[in-house]
């Protein structure tokens, strides 16, 4: 194998467009836990790939008409010039800065774009080198730079691959540290927070409430992995006596590999429906999985009454049996809420606890946040944390960002429950707007990740949104369609909107909306979900 004179201009070339190349394709993994599978289930990325095709189409026949030339070394040279700024200008235009959720140059993700932008760029410099030394007529080797890019995404994952090895075993070291710190804290209080729907919100109550009286740290935001888990730790001092720790689940395992690493004292069990079920493939693995966050040993779990029927069996089975407390609105609850009342400022209500009750109010909109309440407050009885300051710490939650959380502005309300797509929310989200009683507009691309279900609960969705709206505003045509189809089948009168992104959706606000009007943003669908057929 040999390089030719002007080669290292070539190899530069190379470099520049695997850099730019591979962003995309990172961001997809990025947004999927770096799983490589996941890439070509993006549309935007199949779609960015067959502009490829037609760019290599054109430049292959420009190259082609000027084969015969006697000056083809220089016209190869204009060639795979202008072909290679073709390509970079394409794909800097692909990293769009318009992204709901851009990707992250995390020192994981800045490791592994560098990783594979110098193995691919060392893969086109030894095809090209090899080129060099076995064709006859130095201008065929152009050819090796219109197959680098028809076979990128091939270089992209088998280097992303490579590295995401090494990555997990990097990782897998940060949770083992992670977990001999936790253990080095025999007095820390450790709490474990899980569901389909609902965790983060009650983590944050739980958290709320509990710092009445001790010192907490909690994993921010839905810092639910066992690296978001872990940076959190990094964070712990001797002060803190109490740690909150949101578990996420999308995959078979996920709860164990956390369960490993925190070892919780405390349990709680928020809810179960069919969110991830296009990974689980199951509700039953769903219940399983969720149900791996009981295993606490002699410790505690806390859990939403109408899940009884599915955990019991769970709790019956393990040795030692953990101490159970059900918070909810069935009689049968340890910790339940009566005469509740529920309105556009709050709830007020109050807790049983055996033969004893306390009042309680929350600014929180909706039923279903009594609900979230009770499993917090559920946490705090067992703590020891007296009943004046559960009261206190109820009365000053406030909703997390984008969980039906109130805003006010531009003379128009907003309910911003765009984090959520589980049907059980959903149907919540719209028992809230109902109470409101100006002209109510729905804005929403749908449910996903349901799997075979999806189009069955997105018509359920269209049926209950008929039942409430005024306006329907549909982002995607496509992943609209079931909503669209449920809402034109049925009796609902008001008005339709369809549109094909969310920006657009959002530009067409003046045309759509009303001072006084009432807009629920049900979901707002990340990137990877739009991308996605």
């Amino acid at each position: 194998m040999t390089l030719l004179r002007g080669d290292w201009f070539y190899i530069v070339l190379l470099f520049l467009v695997s850099f730019f190349m591979a962003r995309p394709y990172l961001y997809a993994i990025q947004s999927d836990n770096y799983r490589i599978s996941e890439i070509f289930a993006n549309k935007r990325l199949r779609r960015v790939y067959l502009i490829d095709i037609a760019s290599v189409a054109v430049f292959f026949s420009v190259w082609l008409g000027f084969y015969f030339f006697q000056a083809k070394a220089f016209w190869g040279f204009l060639i795979a010039m202008f072909f290679f700024v073709t390509e970079i200008a394409l794909y800097f235009m692909e990293d769009l800065p318009d992204r709901k959720k851009p990707l992250k140059y995390t020192k994981r993700a800045v490791r592994c774009l560098l990783f594979v932008s110098l193995c691919a760029c060392a893969a086109g410099t030894c095809a090209l080198a090899a080129a060099n030394a076995n064709l006859a007529d130095s201008y065929l080797r152009y050819l090796v730079f219109f197959a680098f890019v028809l076979v990128f995404p091939l270089i992209f994952m088998i280097f992303a691959s490579v590295i995401n090895v090494f990555e997990r075993l990097n990782n897998r070291r940060f949770e083992l540290r992670t977990a001999k710190r936790l253990k080095k804290r025999p007095d820390l209080i450790k709490i474990a927070v899980t569901g389909s729907y609902g965790k983060t919100s009650v983590k944050n109550y739980i958290a709320t409430i509990l710092s009445q009286k001790y010192n907490v740290l909690a994993t921010p935001e839905s810092y639910n992995t066992p690296m978001g888990i872990s940076k959190t730790v990094n964070t712990l001092d001797p002060t803190h006596e109490v740690f909150i720790a949101e578990f996420g689940a999308r995959r078979k395992g996920d709860i164990k590999r956390l369960m490993q690493i925190v070892k919780p004292h405390i349990a709680v069990l928020t809810g179960i429906n069919e969110q991830h079920l296009q990974t689980f493939k199951s509700i039953d693995n769903i219940k399983k999985e969720k149900c791996r966050i009981l295993e606490v040993g002699d410790g505690t779990c806390v859990i939403n009454g109408k899940l009884k029927s599915v955990t019991e069996p769970k709790l019956v089975s393990q040795n030692p049996i953990p101490e159970v407390i059900y918070a909810g609105f069935d009689d049968e609850c340890d910790v339940k809420a009566v005469n509740i009342s529920v309105g556009k400022n709050g709830s007020d209500f109050e807790v049983v606890v055996g033969d004893e009750s306390f009042a309680a109010h929350t600014n929180l909109l909706g039923i279903h946040n009594v609900e979230n309440v009770l499993l917090a407050i559920g946490v705090a009885l067992k703590l020891g944390v007296e009943i004046a300051y559960i009261q206190n710490g109820v009365q000053s939650l406030s909703a997390v960002p984008h969980r039906q959380q109130l805003v006010k502005g531009s003379g128009i309300t907003i309910i911003d429950d765009s984090f959520n797509s589980n049907p059980d929310g959903a149907r919540l989200a719209l028992d809230t707007l109902d109470m409101f009683d100006t002209r109510k507009v729905v804005m929403t691309p749908g449910l996903v990740e349901l799997g075979e279900k999806e189009e069955w609960q997105n018509e359920r969705l269209g049926e209950q949104i008929s039942l409430v709206a005024d306006v329907v505003l549909l982002v995607g045509k496509k992943r609209s369609l079931a909503i669209l189809k449920a809402l034109k089948s049925g009796d609902f009168c008001g008005e339709i909107y369809v549109y094909d992104s969310l920006k657009d959706c959002e530009n067409d606000f003046p045309n759509t909306l009303r001072v006084g009007d009432t807009l629920l943003i049900l979901n707002d669908l990340p990137d990877i979900f739009e991308d996605k057929v």
